[in-house]
């Protein structure tokens, strides 16, 4: 019982340093967006959207499947955005994204209730 507890407590522990690498590297890639759509911005998007798919597959393990659809949704909203030249609604997204995340991030917090 303790072997397979402390395999618990390891396992936790790096899905916790993974977590918070992949958000802190979502961030970051947001923050890099203009605040007007743009052709930098569409690589940036299709980075963070790559980047998203292949981190999903393993936060998928721990988070729920719509709270990973809905991120994956909201990058989608974000480059449709991007390519109509719609301000308002690339702004909404940006910041649509950046809660998304910010959610993400407090779902893998390391606490009792979420370890319950």
């Amino acid at each position: 019982t303790t072997i397979l507890f402390i395999i618990l407590l390891i396992i936790i522990s790096l899905n916790l340093f993974f977590m918070e690498k992949t958000i802190t590297n979502m961030e970051n890639e947001v923050k890099l967006l203009n605040e007007l759509p743009c052709e930098e911005n569409e690589k940036i998007i299709n980075n963070l959207l790559n980047n998203w798919e292949k981190n999903s597959i393993w936060i998928g393990l721990s988070v729920s499947y719509n709270d990973i659809e809905e991120l994956t949704d909201i990058i989608d909203s974000l480059k449709a955005a991007n390519r109509s030249d719609n301000i308002i609604q690339f702004q909404i997204n940006v910041e649509l994204l950046l809660n998304a995340i910010e959610e993400l991030g407090r779902l893998e917090k390391f606490s009792i209730k979420n370890i319950l």
